[in-house]
């Protein structure tokens, strides 16, 4: 660099860039602010990279944007530039996080789901095992309890007692209960898991 870029004021280099395209007053201004304007981004966002980043888009925009005219004074205008980049990059981070919050939402919805698919129709098939586990006329006791009939309907319909309708629907469910017992079992674990 040589002396004269220097030794001139800010808004001097400033209205070289703007003016001239002078590549030499621009670099001055990197050199002048670079690290000044890195270290009051990385105290906002408490991130090299993303401080890195945010000044070196600050610059860039600089560059492009050099025939634009700047009213107030060099420094107000690049730490204005820097804070706007600051408040930019955490919209864009809410934005991104909560993009990320639905889409993580929406696949742990559909994951626990299928899941739930998964394990009731295991859960079926495993009772439906269990049910021939049964004698015939306790299976047929125990699957019209579960439909809804009354022990004194059941009684009626298959022309036994309402003592002995009580005793089928208890035994299949202690032989059902014991079958699925390590169903259960791993069914709790994995709701616990999810």
């Amino acid at each position: 660099m040589t002396e004269t870029y220097i030794t001139l004021s800010d808004e001097h280099i400033l209205s070289m860039i703007c003016d001239n395209h002078d590549q030499s007053a621009f670099s001055e201004l990197y050199d002048r602010y670079f690290r000044i304007l890195f270290n009051y981004t990385y105290s906002k966002v408490n991130d090299e990279f993303t401080a890195q980043e945010i000044v070196q888009e600050l610059f860039v925009s600089i560059w492009q944007q050099r025939n634009r005219s700047i009213a107030n004074g060099c420094r107000p205008y690049l730490f204005s530039m820097a804070k706007n980049l600051i408040i930019s990059h955490y919209r864009k981070e809410l934005t991104r996080q909560r993009h990320y919050n639905q889409w993580e939402a929406h696949h742990l919805h559909s994951t626990l789901a299928a899941d739930q698919q998964t394990l009731t129709s295991d859960l079926q098939a495993h009772y439906e095992e269990g049910l021939h586990l049964l004698p015939p006329k306790c299976k047929e006791v125990f699957i019209l309890s579960r439909q809804g009939h009354s022990n004194r309907e059941i009684a009626c319909q298959l022309d036994i007692s309402e003592k002995t309708v009580e005793q089928h629907v208890t035994k299949a469910l202690r032989v059902l209960k014991e079958y699925l017992k390590e169903h259960f079992a791993y069914l709790f674990l994995l709701l616990q898991i999810f």
